[in-house]
């Protein structure tokens, strides 16, 4: 068991976009991946079986004895995180929407976000919206359900002229010359951010998964528990369908051992 590491999890493969990016600036942490693929996805859930399902995978987590734990999933972070942050011994990290930063590359006024159906239908999200973007500035929402499918299949590693097309096809109903930034509001879509340079080749693109990563970084320097030395080493722990995750995460030259879990408390 890896000593006090950083928690990372959400329903599968988009985790795997938080700890790069949590790997990057942090390399002598440990870190724990935790890919709930029986609960995947997320997206589609009610907001009281998200309730249950991020409670039942914290108290999970949770012994392991993890510095924090990250919530690595637009849809519960933005549906739930507030009501039950507090209800936890350990700190919990959520995904935050990239607004801001989104806002202040815009030029002209027009941007897009894209993420899962559960996350732009929700009266959480029309809030933040609200509260966040101001009312000069339009917003296209962009259903990326399809494409989050195609991520945790692993199809964007195996068969390109598909994935191609069905990113294109979800897109382009809502894309034109006036837009020019879009926000990946999924932690699944950084990992097909390729495919989406070239789609898009003249819009910049904004990841949730770096603020994530900075916010652990906060955090952990906040609290002074940040690792000074050594080098971290990553586990990875999956609810559901392994041979085939493992698969995915050996084509994209994952190494570490893969262990199949229960989330029985």
């Amino acid at each position: 068991m890896l000593y006090r590491p950083i928690a990372v999890f959400d329903s599968g493969l988009g985790s795997l976009s938080v700890v790069r990016e949590i790997r990057k600036i942090l390399p002598t942490e440990n870190i724990l991946y935790f890919a709930d693929k029986m609960n995947f996805p997320y997206g589609v859930k009610t907001k009281d079986e998200l309730k249950g399902i991020m409670a039942k995978s914290i108290k999970f987590l949770e012994k392991y004895q993890p510095k924090l734990i990250v919530m690595a999933s637009n849809t519960p972070s933005i549906q739930i995180f507030d009501e039950i942050k507090n209800n936890f011994s350990t700190a919990i990290i959520s995904t935050r929407l990239p607004l801001k930063k989104t806002i202040n590359l815009t030029r002209k006024k027009h941007i897009a976000i894209m993420a899962s159906r559960g996350t732009l239908m929700s009266k959480e999200f029309d809030y933040l919206l609200r509260k966040e973007v101001p009312q000069q500035i339009f917003v296209e929402k962009i259903d990326s359900s399809e494409i989050i499918n195609l991520v945790e299949e692993g199809t964007f590693l195996f068969d390109h002229k598909l994935t191609h097309q069905k990113i294109k096809k979800v897109i382009k109903p809502y894309i034109n010359d006036t837009i020019d930034v879009v926000a990946l509001c999924s932690t699944h879509l950084p990992l097909v951010k390729n495919y989406l340079e070239v789609i898009l080749p003249s819009i910049k693109l904004v990841n949730s998964s770096t603020g994530v990563a900075h916010d652990v970084k906060n955090y952990l320097k906040y609290v002074g528990d940040l690792n000074k030395n050594g080098t971290g080493r990553l586990e990875i722990l999956v609810s559901a369908d392994k041979n085939n995750f493992q698969s995915i995460l050996r084509y994209m030259g994952v190494r570490e051992l893969i262990f199949d879990v229960s989330l029985q408390l």
